[in-house]
């Protein structure tokens, strides 16, 4: 009992520090010939002095920068436009991040349609989970928690008993 009780334990300490963990959210958009980048850890926090890489096909580095203060990076669109290219913005251990931006959308100005329809994305990401989500997510810890503790202690009392 006392080594499931010390498992339990464990398990809550550790999932307490990913808890404090957040998942960093990455945005980008195409504007006046420039790539820009926002990172944040929801709308309240940004990701700032973050690794942005930038890659093309074969996932070769077209380009790679640091976000600033208020997590915002952009630069020129590069010279070559033939497949979409992917943001990668990596904030720490754990937090990393992927933004893909069509090839279609490198190559046109945005209307302000896609623009609403983009910001709305962004806003949809930066939603905080609910509590059912919360809940649901450390009943799914205590119960992997006790069917290993279970599977443990039928092992230690052998195929007989």
């Amino acid at each position: 009992m006392k080594k499931i009780l010390a498992f339990i334990v464990l398990v809550l300490m550790i999932s307490s520090t990913s808890a404090l963990a957040h998942k960093v959210i990455v945005f980008a958009w195409v504007e006046q010939g420039r790539i820009h980048v926002e990172g944040s850890f929801g709308s309240d926090r940004p990701a700032k002095n973050c690794e942005i890489k930038v890659t093309g096909p074969n996932k070769i580095l077209v380009h790679k920068g640091i976000t600033d203060a208020q997590g915002m990076y952009s630069f020129a669109l590069p010279q070559i436009l033939d497949s979409d290219l992917v943001i990668e913005m990596n904030a720490g251990p754990g937090h990393l991040g992927h933004w893909t931006i069509p090839k279609d959308e490198l190559v046109a100005e945005p209307t302000p349609e896609a623009v609403e329809k983009k910001m709305a994305e962004k806003q949809s990401l930066e939603k905080k989970p609910s509590m059912s989500r919360i809940a649901s997510g450390i009943a799914l810890i205590f119960g992997v928690a006790f069917v290993v503790a279970w599977i443990k202690q039928k092992k230690k009392d052998g195929p007989n008993a």
